[in-house]
């Protein structure tokens, strides 16, 4: 794992009260660092804060704020104006699955602010400060998504392929800087996301059957920082290489075909 006290003392991370974003924290917080933990839910955050502060004898900052907001990076400023935000997460979520000709409008705002805009919002924000310093380090999450075009999560797959290249174009422009960027894919985690988005206790265990564990792809990302641009799973590198020597068509045929199977996903 690289080592993340060069960072400095303090990281933000944010949907830390649950899944990955947790997994994120509670590593983090293991290596030492403080955290800025942000999410929706601020009695969990709570609960998470108590628990790393306790356990690991860091300091812990919590903020309950809506990444989709216009807002957001005002309400952030309140808590990390004084300090030197080293190590960014930008992990939080959310997803939009069914026919996008019935999907409720605010619900697509909501994803394309949240996993598309705030990424970059928080990045301008944080990163010249860290070019300044002459250190620091990004998290941009993305999902096996970012590589095939899915029928009944077209909005979903086009915010992580968004995420991947923003990344991955960031790697580019920071060779020559302190800061190192990564971009991770995972190919599907044991998380609540799936209960978030409706998907029924059966579909979860589905799911959950070909799902890593969060700690691992966190500790897959924290690893490889400043060594790669994107890191993944073996699952997702096998997918993303088909995708690419496969005809477009098919792939879209094929990520239906095994949606189908793998979720009763409302498809009207």
């Amino acid at each position: 794992m690289a080592r993340l006290d060069k960072y400095g003392s303090w990281a933000l991370i944010t949907g830390a009260s649950s899944g990955l974003g947790l997994a994120f924290s509670e590593l983090i917080a293991s290596k030492g660092m403080n955290c800025v933990l942000v999410g929706l839910d601020g009695e969990r955050l709570k609960q998470v804060a108590d628990d790393l502060q306790k356990r690991h004898g860091v300091t812990c900052r919590l903020r309950e704020v809506d990444l989709s907001r216009a807002d957001m990076l005002d309400q952030l400023a309140g808590v990390t104006a004084d300090l030197p935000i080293g190590l960014l997460i930008s992990n939080a979520g959310i997803g939009c699955g069914g026919a996008v000709a019935s999907r409720d409008p605010a619900r697509l705002e909501a994803l394309v602010n949240l996993n598309c805009r705030a990424p970059v919002l928080l990045t301008r924000a944080y990163l010249p400060p860290m070019i300044e310093r002459g250190v620091g380090g990004i998290v941009f999450v993305s999902s096996l998504q970012a590589f095939i075009s899915s029928p009944f999560e077209a909005a979903y797959c086009a915010s992580k392929s968004f995420t991947l290249h923003f990344g991955e174009s960031l790697w580019g422009e920071m060779r020559q800087a302190p800061v190192d960027v990564i971009t991770v894919c995972p190919a599907g985690m044991k998380t609540d996301f799936f209960e978030a988005e409706g998907f029924s206790n059966e579909d979860c265990d589905r799911m959950w059957r070909v799902s890593d564990h969060p700690s691992k792809i966190a500790a897959l990302a924290l690893r490889h920082l400043g060594r790669r641009p994107v890191v993944s799973p073996p699952v997702t590198f096998g997918v993303s290489l088909l995708a690419r020597i496969t005809p477009r068509r098919w792939v879209i045929h094929l990520s239906d075909w095994i949606t189908k199977r793998l979720v009763h996903m409302e498809r009207t």
